[in-house]
């Protein structure tokens, strides 16, 4: 539930500062929080991997955000399952059983139809960065997989120290172009949240699920965010969904509950 809400702080945050910078503040922060917990870093070669698919992943959906709206983001970023059953089979020979190939197609269709109504006004270069966050996504949840056996707040709060000095050497090449920060409340609110509940949290829940669970299991679960934000939106804004959405969400939970059969 946590992505739910984090499209649209992340948006706003961008509106007054470049993704590079807010992202690093985030990074900065979650790490602080899961280190002054743990008390640890571990410091690996897998750890560094994990460390560059995180931080692309984040960079990407970052600049993304400053072509499309959060609710066609977040359409595009949910791409992540389907590259996730496809790269899992190389990374860590996790082959999808049947159930999981054809809940994750419905799924993958019911977000497609959901998303046809969204995508008024997006650019091009706005779904390209998009898309290749979800590839990234699907990378760093993979790798999650892989380094089950670390500990999860260790992990994470090496994981975002390390990001947060990727990001700010990309702060540094963006200061001749394209460098803006704006102070201002809303933008604090952005950071609180991308930062705690939209990140250490966030982060730390996906990485625990990924432990317990086969990537496939736990990916195809990321169709619920679209299903949960057009249900809060409709409460907030007393806005109905239009016809295509609820189509399309119904067929998202109709994939989900496939690909949790027992094959």
């Amino acid at each position: 539930m946590a992505s739910v809400f984090l499209y649209f702080f992340a948006k706003l945050g961008v509106t007054y500062t470049n993704p590079a910078t807010l992202m690093m503040i985030r990074y900065i922060i979650s790490g602080i929080i899961l280190f002054s917990i743990s008390r640890k870093l571990i410091i690996d070669k897998n750890v560094l991997i994990l460390a560059i698919f995180t931080t692309t992943s984040t960079i990407f959906w970052g600049y993304g955000l400053l072509y499309v709206s959060p609710a066609v983001s977040s359409v595009l970023s949910y791409t992540m399952p389907l590259f996730s059953m496809i790269l899992a089979i190389f990374i860590i020979n996790e082959k999808p059983n049947h159930y999981e190939i054809i809940g994750l197609i419905i799924g993958f269709l019911g977000l497609g139809i959901y998303g046809s109504t969204l995508f008024k006004g997006f650019t091009k270069i706005g779904m390209i960065l998009t898309l290749i966050n979800a590839v990234f996504w699907a990378l760093f949840s993979i790798y999650y997989r892989k380094l089950s056996k670390y500990d999860p707040i260790s992990l994470n709060a090496t994981q975002f120290i390390i990001g947060s000095g990727f990001m700010g050497l990309i702060d540094i090449f963006s200061i001749r172009k394209g460098f803006y920060f704006i102070p201002s409340l809303k933008l604090l609110e952005s950071i609180v949240y991308i930062s705690t509940i939209g990140g250490a949290f966030q982060f730390l829940i996906w990485n625990y699920l990924l432990k317990l669970e086969r990537v496939n299991k736990v990916t195809i679960f990321a169709y619920i965010i679209p299903v949960a934000t057009t249900i809060i939106q409709a409460l907030l804004y007393k806005s109905l969904p239009k016809l295509f959405e609820i189509i399309g969400l119904l067929i998202m939970i109709s994939g989900v509950i496939i690909a949790r059969l027992k094959g």
